[in-house]
């Protein structure tokens, strides 16, 4: 979303906390603005939630509800939608066929590609329309399964592990040593606002990275540092990262 759409949501999100007297339930963000969502009510004592539709889900939704509703009486608006993998494809292929059909990304929660099946979480509001319409991937036919928000199953997340060898913590040598392109390049991304560690955009070329860290390249994906071994004979360090596929 643009700054100028995060700007009106979170005032939109502002004013339901002065109006709290029912649930109300937003769509689905991801870690960067759920943290912005986060900083936007933090003071207000209202009480809010996350939720994605299992526990290890990162896009969620946000509902915030009245200090006399019970979190776990909640009807969250979520299924999912699920379907054989019948030909290689990614969660951009799944992606792309939904923003062909019109849909926008905040509808849609996680899409989970695992190694024999897909399961796309989304709105309540969308299933008849995906139940109707989503019937290809990649120009291949699907045939579709929903199910209820309780019958969501939570997907291992598929990753590379990596051994890189830099030679030193900033950020600037790593990122381009896990996703393959120069330094300088390197460089222009964290510019143009494109680096986020933890979810949080980092715009210093000489942030240092540690081990745990979450590293998030706009258009790219994440990876996970793992490990930082002790220095190598020349001096170098020895990090272990996984990278999300």
């Amino acid at each position: 979303m643009t700054d100028k759409k995060d700007i009106f949501l979170l005032s939109r999100i502002a004013d339901a906390c002065n109006k709290n007297f029912e649930p109300r339930f937003f769509d689905f963000y991801d870690e960067v603005f759920q943290q912005k969502i986060k900083d936007t009510i933090k003071h207000s004592g209202v009480p809010y939630l996350f939720f994605g539709g299992h526990p290890d889900a990162e896009r969620k939704m946000l509902c915030i509800y009245p200090d006399y509703v019970s979190s776990e009486d909640l009807e969250w608006p979520i299924f999912a939608i699920e379907f054989d993998k019948i030909i290689p494809i990614d969660h951009r292929n799944v992606l792309g066929e939904l923003m062909h059909l019109g849909i926008t990304r905040e509808s849609i929660g996680d899409i989970d590609v695992a190694e024999d099946k897909v399961q796309i979480i989304a709105h309540q509001r969308l299933q008849d329309f995906l139940w109707i319409n989503l019937n290809q991937v990649k120009g291949r036919e699907i045939k579709t399964t929903i199910k209820d928000c309780q019958q969501i199953q939570s997907f291992e997340k598929s990753f590379k592990r990596m051994s890189v060898v830099v030679a030193s913590n900033r950020i600037d040598g790593i990122i381009n040593k896990i996703w393959g392109f120069s330094r300088q390049n390197s460089l222009i991304l964290i510019k143009q606002g494109k680096v986020r560690v933890n979810y949080t955009e980092i715009n210093k070329n000489d942030f240092r990275l540690k081990s745990g860290d979450i590293i998030s390249l706009r258009g790219k994906g994440k990876a996970k540092i793992i490990g930082m071994d002790e220095r190598t004979k020349k001096g170098n360090i020895r990090l272990e990262v996984d990278r999300y596929i």
